[in-house]
C-alpha cells in the first residue's frame, strides 16, 4: 500500500516495534497516559523510514494531534515530538534503574557479579539466569523489608488525597513489582517466558494489565472517567503485580525445595499485609 504523499509504506520489523515500545513502556510519550492504545508514528512522515530513532510511541489521541492540517487545532510538530520522545525515554530509564537499585538481587542480597559477567551485562541483550537455592532464600527474606518500606514512602502519596499524587505513589510501586517479577524469572529456565527476556515479558504484561484496568473502568468509553481512571488503574495494576510474585514465590519454594526453610503462609501475610 502506498501512503497517500506516495511514499511507499514499509511494515516497522518486528524486533524495531518491540524495542521502542520496551524504550517508551508502551506508553505515550506526549501524555504519558499508562494503559492508553498507542500507534507507532514516523517522526518525518515516511511510512518507508523505519529508523527506530525516527519512530515515537504516540496515543490515539495525542497521533490524531500529529495529523491536524490547518483549522483553529495547532498540529502537534515532529520536532515537539522528538522533544517528548527523547524526555519520556530518559524518564522510563531512570525510573527504571532506581527500581534495579532497589530491588534487584544484587541490591538486595549484596551480591557482586564477576568482572568477566559485568563487561558482558553491558555488551549483550541476553541476561542471567540463576540457580543457587541459597541466593533465592536470602533474597526472598530480605526483599519483605525493602517491600514494607516501598509501601510506607508511597503511603504518603496515597495519603494527599491529589490525584496525581496518589498515581505517583502507585507508579513508584509498580515499578518496585516490576523489578521483583524480573529478578524472580532469573530463576527459571532460560528465555523461559514466552522466549523474551524478563524485562521484555514483564514491560508487556503490565501494559496489558494496564489496558484492562482502564477498559474495565470506562464503560461509558474512553476518556469518560476522568483523571481518577488512572488513579484507579494504577492500584489495580499495584494488585494484580503484588499477587503475581505471590505466586512465584509459591512456584520457586516448591521447585527450589525451599518450602521447610521458609513457611510460604507466612511470607505472603508479610507481604500482603
Amino acid at each position: 500500500m502506498n501512503h497517500p504523499m506516495g511514499k511507499k509504506r514499509i511494515n516497522i520489523p518486528e524486533t524495531i516495534a518491540t524495542e521502542i515500545q520496551f524504550l517508551s513502556d508502551r506508553t505515550c510519550c506526549v501524555c504519558n497516559i499508562r494503559g492508553n492504545t498507542i500507534q507507532l508514528h514516523h517522526l518525518d512522515e515516511d511510512p518507508s523510514n523505519n529508523n527506530i530513532e525516527n519512530i515515537a510511541v504516540l496515543c490515539l489521541e495525542c497521533h490524531a494531534e500529529s495529523q491536524i492540517k490547518g483549522g483553529i487545532g495547532r498540529k502537534l510538530d515532529a520536532n515537539q515530538i522528538k522533544r517528548y520522545r527523547h524526555d519520556w525515554i530518559q524518564r522510563v530509564q531512570e525510573r527504571r534503574k532506581r527500581a534495579d537499585e532497589i530491588a534487584s538481587i544484587r541490591s538486595v542480597t549484596g551480591t557482586v557479579r564477576s568482572l568477566l559477567e559485568q563487561e558482558h551485562l553491558n555488551v549483550s541483550d541476553d541476561y542471567f539466569t540463576n540457580d543457587d537455592p541459597e541466593l533465592l532464600e536470602k533474597y526472598l527474606n530480605e526483599i519483605i523489608v525493602v517491600h514494607k518500606a516501598q509501601l510506607t514512602i508511597a503511603q504518603v502519596e496515597w495519603d494527599s488525597g491529589v490525584n496525581s499524587r496518589m498515581t505517583n505513589g502507585s507508579y513508584t510501586v509498580i515499578d518496585f513489582y516490576s523489578e521483583v517479577l524480573i529478578e524472580l524469572a532469573t530463576f527459571y529456565p532460560k528465555w523461559h517466558f514466552n522466549k523474551q527476556s524478563p524485562s521484555h515479558f514483564f514491560s508487556e504484561l503490565i501494559s496489558s494489565r494496564f489496558q484492562w484496568h482502564r477498559s474495565m473502568l470506562e464503560p461509558g468509553g474512553s476518556g469518560t472517567g476522568g483523571t481518577i481512571i488512572s488513579t484507579m488503574a494504577g492500584g489495580g495494576v499495584m494488585d494484580d503485580l503484588s499477587r503475581m510474585i505471590v505466586d512465584m514465590v509459591n512456584a520457586l519454594l516448591f521447585s527450589y525445595d525451599l518450602d521447610r526453610k521458609i513457611d510460604f503462609l507466612n511470607w505472603k501475610n508479610s507481604w500482603l499485609d
